[in-house]
């Protein structure tokens, strides 16, 4: 089958989610998994092999500056030791595309880092990168496979 131009997916047909709550604030979201590999040399070979052995889930999200909550996070576990992890789920959704939606949830998300203060006079409108981690993911609705 060919793939048809309408069957591209539009980037700005998501939606993301943190604990249930949408953020509406939301600019670009990045999640991805590396497997974890180890060397291992083989006698009567010149190539090197390699073993997977885990895999480390990372990521990042860009919000539009329009509130204080990620540097309340850092704050809290800052001044009062309080980490919390939290489920994250991505929905992908461009109804003219006929590929369907794909809904990927993230569990045991954990905020890397914040940025506390930024200022910049020639910014239209500030935002702010929020790196990452994550320890499990399912994918509950899947893109279809099929070109019609």
């Amino acid at each position: 089958m060919a793939l048809h131009a309408m069957n591209t997916i539009s980037g700005k047909e998501g939606r993301l989610f943190l604990d249930g709550e949408e953020m509406a604030h939301i600019k670009s979201f990045e999640a991805n998994v590396e497997k974890n590999k180890s060397e291992v040399n083989i006698m009567g070979r010149r190539m090197t092999g390699h073993k997977t052995t885990g895999a480390t889930g990372t990521g990042t999200a860009t919000f539009y500056k329009v509130t204080s909550r990620f540097q309340r996070i850092m704050m809290d576990y800052v001044k009062n030791g309080n980490d919390p992890y939290f489920t994250m789920q991505a929905v992908l959704d461009d109804k003219a595309s006929g590929r369907g939606t794909e809904r990927v949830t993230l569990y045991f998300v954990n905020f890397d880092s914040a940025k506390i203060a930024g200022l910049d006079v020639d910014s239209e409108a500030l935002e702010e990168e929020v790196p990452f981690t994550f320890e499990d993911f399912d994918l509950p609705e899947q893109l279809s496979d099929s070109f019609a």
